[in-house]
């Protein structure tokens, strides 16, 4: 799978979104998400409220990874990303990616990112039974961020280990091929399916009492953000209703279940450890100075900085609350 850094990502930014195509939010706009992820959104998606708020068709596009949505949005393809990992979000700003974080779009526990080992392998023994063995893990992701998290409360050395870069489908399915000895990873089918030869190596208490969570955000390219600011407050305003209509118990989760390719059980069971803040919430509690968000950028940002893409000072610089209703 590609990385997010990388020298043809170094190569991208010279040219990107200055160069690209045309204005394409003039006739569309294209917007990025996940499968087996499901958002109360994802009604209004499928009922087109997007587009006549937008004022145009919009394209919607899945993803295995917030990773494959950077490099999307550098080569043009993409102009809004839904639901992106912050870690994906910060390596691409940390190597000077051109996009913008305009709204928190999930906050989630270790129930929808985590790390399930192969039977015989647990917390208590990690440390050991992980030496040598191969792990597959989505590299520049949350799932990236979890397993080093999760390694670290285990007190297991990742050096130790043949890390191998894999998507979660295909993580989960090595898992349960034998490939690997444990797999880490996002989404509903995905995480079912490793479970069916193993466990989570955390549980979701363990994991929240260890400070582990996820934030995912939804990122918009510095081009569109500037020539199509109305477009990016009516589609986080529309996301913000559909928020609203789910912590109110009225969305129709069939209609989610179904645009998420999961069952109605699964679906219900992972949007119950999801929380969808609302707008004053995140300026008060998440996006403000000292905020949860920008303390989670600070920390991802210094996790994943390397001497090519060094970590922002100031992540400030690319996080905006402007759009928020």
């Amino acid at each position: 799978m590609k990385k997010i850094i990388s020298a043809l990502f170094g190569a991208l930014l010279v040219f990107s979104l200055n160069t690209s195509v045309a204005n394409a939010a003039a006739k569309e706009v294209r917007i990025a998400f996940f499968l087996e992820w499901a958002t109360p959104n994802q009604e209004d998606k499928v009922k087109k409220a997007f587009d006549k708020a937008m004022g145009v068709p919009v394209k919607w596009t899945n993803f295995a990874t917030g990773g494959e949505m950077t490099e999307a949005m550098l080569s043009g393809d993409i102009d809004i990303s839904y639901s992106q990992g912050l870690t994906p979000f910060v390596n691409a700003v940390n190597a000077k990616a051109p996009i913008k974080l305009v709204d928190i779009a999930v906050v989630y526990g270790m129930g929808g990112t985590t790390c399930v080992a192969k039977k015989g392998i647990n917390k208590g023994n990690a440390a050991t039974k992980l030496d040598g063995q191969k792990v597959a893990v989505p590299l520049g992701t949350m799932a990236d961020y979890v397993f080093k998290e999760t390694m670290r409360v285990v007190k297991a050395d990742i050096s130790k280990m043949k890390v191998i870069d894999m998507n979660p489908e295909d993580g989960s399915a090595a898992l349960v091929s034998g490939d690997v000895a444990m797999a880490c990873l996002f989404g509903g089918k995905s995480i079912k399916n490793a479970k069916t030869v193993g466990a989570a190596v955390l549980t979701v208490a363990e994991a929240k009492a260890e400070g582990i969570a996820g934030i995912d955000i939804t990122s918009v390219t510095n081009k569109f953000l500037k020539e199509n600011p109305g477009m990016v407050k009516a589609f986080v305003e529309v996301t913000h209703e559909a928020n609203a209509r789910y912590n109110s118990g009225k969305s129709d989760m069939n209609v989610i279940a179904k645009d998420a390719a999961m069952d109605l059980a699964g679906t219900k069971k992972q949007m119950g450890g999801f929380e969808f803040p609302d707008a004053s919430t995140m300026k008060k509690k998440y996006m403000n100075k000292s905020g949860i968000l920008m303390q989670y950028l600070k920390v991802m940002g210094n996790m994943f900085a390397t001497s090519e893409n060094p970590a922002l000072k100031n992540y400030g610089k690319v996080v905006t609350t402007k759009y928020l209703p």
